[in-house]
């Protein structure tokens, strides 16, 4: 047991929590407290601290504990940079995770300024019958910041709203867990220092940081009923990085039967490593400081910030910190879905039947989805609209293939500062959903797209933009996106949108069909924008350009 969980463990002997919101896990027990509507738990380690001799090394089986541990407060950041007024922040001992238990029904009401659920006090007690489904949250961050304990993530309203017991989940970001360092660009797999010369010493496994996510579901699946919650019903869920955990996950054999749903919420989905990319980025890496193994967790921090500004050099498609398909943990890149290939559409490559390859994908229901204006943020970049319409150019040209054609024909070449916010956010977003979407099992995936526009999103020409659906689905219009659409007005709107996101959402975490078209039907897609419609193909010319260009590189 780590120093913090056992400081917790012997402090507030005397608190005065009820005995009922004490859960008995295969790790040890753990106490829970009362929020609106809920009983939380939150800062549970599921996996031994990542340091010193596992720094680097995938997700070890945390120790148990005999006395309850008192989750009343999230544990750290992972170590990262956060932003210019926080600085460097976190440490290594950070694989832990909250869950959040519905003590009563969702119910709608008023009471609270981020949202919607009632603030009325209910039942303060856990079923441990109930059997509710679980969502399993993964922050998104860039793969370099974030956690779980984001003010936007804290997950009582979203458990109310979706009746299912909701856990988030803290995991490594970063060279600390998004960089297979045993990977060198001049070698195969590197198993020991000698095999890359005298440059490295670094002692490392491949996909930590994925490991961390693989841990935490599993611990998630065998502690399912103590939470009142079904283990045949976890569905796996996150945005932006966290949305490309989520479809890396779906390549990776030893979740499957574990996981019974996923929801990709503006996921790049083609953000993954070969090995020949892992070991660029970590050559790179050990050119800067050969002792990966010796230097603070700050130190780290820093490099992986320094790498971040490298890579607007370089302008790799998958950036320096992603998942690996090593054959191992990760059996193969998210979008080379094994797929038989339709007589009628023969470049389409939706496939009449599944061919089971013994991942999740072969399966799994899959809700995926972009919003409307993406990386429309873009134009308020402070570089010039020539250095912007270069650095665009030069993106198409590391994704490869018709990239260039398509930024041409489709966006003008970037000539204004939209046209480039809008040719990143399709690449890095919509193109790779599109084709995981259009090789998904027919009848098994379900398209959205979120076009709601505020007020103030329309003025300041951010439109629907990136990560503008978490306020909308945790109530929280508060934090995050939630105050810049607010700026204006339009809090009914942003109410209505909720009401039909989430109940598209519930339906999907509770029975695997979000309760609209699949998008094998006329490549339906769902629009959101205070109520909703079906569109058939509304991104058609662009799916239609995007489908043969090759993300897997």
């Amino acid at each position: 047991m780590n120093a913090d969980t056992h400081a917790r463990t012997q402090s507030r002997r005397n608190h005065s929590f009820r005995d009922a919101w004490i859960v008995e896990t295969t790790t040890g027990p753990v106490k829970g407290h009362a929020e609106t509507g809920v009983v939380a738990f939150r800062g549970i380690p599921y996996a031994q601290p990542p340091r010193g001799d596992l720094r680097f090394r995938r997700a070890q089986p945390v120790e148990p504990w005999a006395e309850p541990l008192i989750a009343d407060h999230p544990g750290d950041y992972c170590a990262q940079y956060r932003n210019k007024s926080l600085g460097w922040a976190g440490s290594e001992d950070c694989l832990w995770l909250n869950v959040v238990v519905p003590t009563t029904a969702a119910r709608s009401g008023e009471g609270r300024s981020g949202g919607g659920r009632s603030t009325q006090r209910q039942s303060d007690m856990i079923d441990r019958d109930a059997r509710r489904p679980i969502v399993v949250y993964f922050h998104g961050g860039s793969n370099v910041h974030g956690s779980a304990n984001e003010p936007l993530l804290t997950g009582q309203y979203f458990a109310q709203a979706m009746d299912a017991v909701v856990v988030a989940v803290n995991y490594r970001v970063g060279i600390l867990g998004q960089l297979s360092l045993n990977y060198s660009a001049d070698t195969t797999e590197v198993n020991n220092a000698a095999a890359v010369g005298t440059m490295s010493t670094t002692r490392a496994d491949s996909n930590p940081g994925l490991s961390d996510l693989v841990t935490a579901v599993r611990w998630v699946h065998d502690n399912a009923e103590a939470f009142g919650g079904d283990p045949g019903r976890i569905t796996i869920m996150g945005e932006s990085s966290g949305g490309a955990m989520v479809t890396a996950l779906t390549a990776v054999p030893e979740l499957r039967g574990i996981i019974a749903g996923a929801i990709a919420q503006s996921s790049p989905v083609a953000m993954v490593h070969s090995p020949a990319a892992a070991g660029r980025w970590a050559d790179r890496a050990r050119a800067e400081n050969p002792d990966l193994n010796g230097i603070s967790a700050m130190d780290l921090a820093r490099l992986t910030e320094h790498l971040n500004v490298i890579n607007d050099e370089y302008l790799e498609f998958s950036g320096p910190f992603a998942p690996t398909v090593d054959g191992d943990l990760m059996s193969r890149h998210p979008l080379a879905v094994p797929q038989l290939m339709s007589r009628d559409e023969p470049h389409d490559g939706r496939r009449e039947e599944p061919i089971d390859d013994g991942t999740p994908a072969a399966n799994i229901p899959l809700l995926i989805g972009t919003n409307a204006d993406e990386y429309l943020v873009m134009r308020w970049e402070r570089m010039s609209t020539r250095a912007q319409r270069a650095r665009i150019r030069r993106l198409a040209q590391s994704i490869g293939g018709g990239a260039p054609d398509i930024l041409a024909e489709f966006y003008r070449g970037g000539r204004t500062r939209a046209e480039c916010g809008r040719f990143a956010g399709d690449a890095l977003f919509l193109a790779s959903s599109l084709q995981l979407a259009s090789r998904w099992p027919q009848g098994k995936v379900w398209m959205y797209r979120l076009d709601m526009l505020t007020p103030s999103l329309r003025l300041s020409g951010l439109g629907a933009t990136h990560a503008l659906d978490l306020p909308l689905l945790f109530e929280r219009y508060d934090s995050g996106k939630g105050p810049d659409a607010l700026y204006l007005g339009g809090r009914d709107q942003m109410r209505a949108t909720s009401a039909v996101m989430q109940s598209r959402w519930k339906n999907f975490i509770h029975s695997g069909n979000p309760g609209f078209p699949p998008f094998s039907d006329g490549y339906a897609t769902q629009i959101f924008n205070a109520g909703e419609h079906t569109a058939e193909d509304p991104s058609g010319e662009l799916r239609r350009a995007w489908l043969d260009v090759d993300l897997t590189n």
